[in-house]
């Protein structure tokens, strides 16, 4: 299911916040975090964008309450990129199960149960 276009540019910035923090570039995340602010105050004043208002203000939550939980660095993308992670990460799993001999009957179904069980798909 892809994410509809109105939430890719807050999407996108949430994403770089993630991978900026995980990767220690404190700097770069914070310009993220503060350009995804100011997003946010200039849908508030748009009364035709309640979505992206909702999206956004959802997202900027989940960061500030990161932040002060300490658990930033295990903050997950969201959106598109995040389907593609989730699909990048089964593909290694199904590789390994491969590499030591699983048939495929059974790869499948791990596959299957991983999806649920992890990603609620």
């Amino acid at each position: 299911m892809e994410t509809p276009i109105k939430y890719k540019f807050t999407d996108w910035l949430y994403n770089r916040f993630v991978e900026n923090f995980k990767k220690k570039k404190i700097i770069e995340a914070f310009i993220f975090m503060d350009v995804l602010s100011n997003y946010q105050l200039f849908v508030q004043e748009n009364k035709k964008l309640s979505d992206q208002r909702r999206h956004t203000r959802e997202l900027y939550a989940r960061i500030i309450k990161a932040l002060k939980d300490h658990t930033a660095d295990r903050l997950l993308l969201t959106g598109d990129e995040r389907l593609q992670e989730i699909e990048r990460e089964l593909q290694t799993y199904e590789d390994d199960l491969r590499k030591i001999g699983c048939s495929e009957e059974y790869i499948n179904q791990c596959s299957n149960e991983r999806k649920t069980t992890y990603y609620g798909n």
